[in-house]
């Protein structure tokens, strides 16, 4: 497992790859949940960071399966981060906390850091809001990486990047 998320060398087949995608999303759907009910682990949120080289890591493995550069990886992370940025502008909107946000206001200026966490931690949102947008969030991954996977041909043969995926 760890040679699958961590490790850039390699190929990875399309099932393998899902595989991973489905770990790194149910990891990341946790992270975005716990700062929902407990706000003072809001910085967990740095795990983020791991996440996302797991992330190029899993999708450098899956282009070089199809013979392609691992720098594609590019491709489906920037869509990921757009589409992301745009979901979350859309709830935000939708589910915006407008008491919260006050709320924050007010803890900012007395420097209570404790206040702008658990407001932090929903993103301005309700709590259903911010439940609703971690949950959203997971299905829009897992469509980016479904689809981009199922773009990529698998190369049955061994190429410049290792023997056929599975068979090292």
């Amino acid at each position: 497992m760890g040679n699958l998320l961590f490790s850039p060398s390699g190929r990875i087949g399309p099932g393998q790859f899902m595989s991973g995608a489905t770990i790194l999303i149910a990891i990341s759907l946790i992270l975005a949940l716990v700062p929902i009910f407990v706000p003072a682990l809001g910085m967990l949120g740095i795990v983020g960071i791991v996440l996302l080289w797991c992330w190029i890591v899993l999708w450098i493995k899956r282009y070089h399966d199809g013979g392609k550069s691992g720098w594609m990886c590019l491709l489906p992370i920037i869509v990921l981060i757009v589409l992301g940025m745009i979901l979350g502008a859309v709830m935000a909107g939708i589910f915006v906390d407008t008491s919260a946000a006050e709320a924050m206001a007010e803890a900012v200026e007395a420097g209570d850091m404790a206040g702008v966490m658990e407001f932090a931690g929903k993103g301005g949102m309700t709590t259903m809001g911010a439940i609703i947008n971690a949950v959203a969030s997971a299905a829009l991954s897992y469509v980016v990486a479904m689809v981009f996977n199922n773009m990529i041909k698998h190369d049955a043969h061994d190429n410049q990047f290792g023997p056929e995926a599975g068979t090292s």
